[in-house]
Order: C-alpha cells, then structure tokens, then sequence
C-alpha cells in the first residue's frame, strides 16, 4: 500500500467514528445570497463561527446585517456601497493580515465586480468560471485559497475549506496510523480522497461539515468550557 493511501484510509477509519447523523446537519449556506456568503467567508478567518449569545460570533453577526441591509443580501455593488465602516459595526472590527475584514469584503466586492462579465448576485456567481471568481477573490490582500473555496461552498458548490479544524481532524487521524501530518493543502486532498472512498451518503460538502463539527465536539469534550 502506497503512503496516500496509507493516508486515506487512516481518514476513513477515524471519519467512520461519526455519528450517521452528523452528515445531515449541513445547514446549506447561503446559495442564493451572495452578500451574506461574501461575509461569511471573510468574517470566519480565525473567528468562532457559532456563539450562544444572539448577534455574537460570525453567523450571529452575518444574521444580524440580513436583518439590517436586506437590500445587500445578494447585491455586491450595494454591499460595496456600505463600505467599511458600516460593515464593521455589525460584523465587527476583527482583522486579517493587518487589515480589517470589513475592508477586505468590500474590496473582494469591488474586484467580482470588475469581472467580465461581472459578478453581482449569486445568480452571476452560478454562471461565472469558478477559478476566475477565487482568482478575483485572492486578489484581496488577506484572503486566501481556503476561504476562497468557502465562499463558492456557502453558494452551493461541492468543496473542501480546509480551515484550522479539518486540518486538525486529518492529524489526529494520521498520528494515529503512525504517519506523517500535513499542511492545509494535504488535507484538503484527503478529505476529497477519503470521500471518494466512503460518500457516507452525501455530497462532498456535507461530508466536510461532519468533519468540521466532529473535531469541534472532540475539542469541547478534551477543553470543558472552552
């Protein structure tokens, strides 16, 4: 047995772990908000997702400006037009490579719509080439190739963001089987090749998620409180 499938298949043993349940929880993003995907992908740099307080952490926030600009859900060119500051005031000011994210949203605004043709609503994302959109996206100081994928997954497509807790989960499987660990882009291949292996059922997305919410539960259970 070769060295990634050696790889592969310590993957799928520790994602065989999983509760069958956990690969329906997916909540499906937002495929027809392209606003709200925008914010989402940027705000979850190195931030907690999910907080318990109402209006607290990424999706808390990403609720809350739905909920105040309506209008720039799924319309770049009006999100854009907030700017920064505004931004800022319910997302927060939380940054990025020495930049506010909110900046970094409303530039990656700026530059989709440059795109020929340009990228206004989700509808045009659906329609564009996928690596113009990351290009264009990248092109951002502070934005990167995993939140990239994660802004075209929260608008439907079927990927990988391979973020501190996949790669974690990938790890700790590997260290398991005595093997060597990986960097993100190592893991964002093993997790597309140990979906090929076992689907569980479900797209490559919903397969990530599992992923991502079974390392979370494992660090709650190791860290109480945290």
């Amino acid at each position: 047995m070769s060295a990634q499938s050696r790889e592969v298949a310590a993957l799928v043993r520790e994602v065989a772990k999983i509760e069958p349940s956990e690969f329906a929880q997916y909540g499906g993003g937002w495929p027809d908000q392209i606003g709200l995907a925008l914010l989402d992908a940027v705000f979850s740099i190195r931030a907690k997702y999910n907080a318990k307080t109402e209006g607290h952490g990424v999706l808390g926030r990403v609720i809350a400006f739905r909920e105040t600009h309506p209008d720039a859900v799924d319309d770049l060119e009006r999100l854009a037009a907030l700017g920064g500051d505004e931004i800022a005031r319910i997302m927060g000011e939380s940054m990025t490579s020495s930049r506010r994210k909110a900046d970094c949203v409303v530039e990656a605004a700026t530059a989709l719509l440059a795109m020929e043709p340009t990228v206004r609503t989700a509808r045009d994302v659906h329609a564009a080439d996928p690596k113009a959109v990351q290009a264009a996206y990248v092109g951002v100081h502070g934005l990167g190739w995993v939140t990239a994928k994660y802004f075209l997954m929260l608008l439907g497509a079927q990927d990988v963001k391979a973020d501190s807790m996949i790669e974690r989960f990938v790890n700790s499987a590997l260290r398991e089987a005595g093997l060597e660990t990986v960097e993100a882009a190592g893991a964002y291949e093993l997790v597309i090749a140990a979906h090929g292996a076992d689907d569980h059922g479900v797209g490559l997305t919903e397969f990530e998620h599992a992923i991502w919410r079974r390392k979370g539960a494992l660090i709650l259970e190791a860290e109480p409180g945290a």
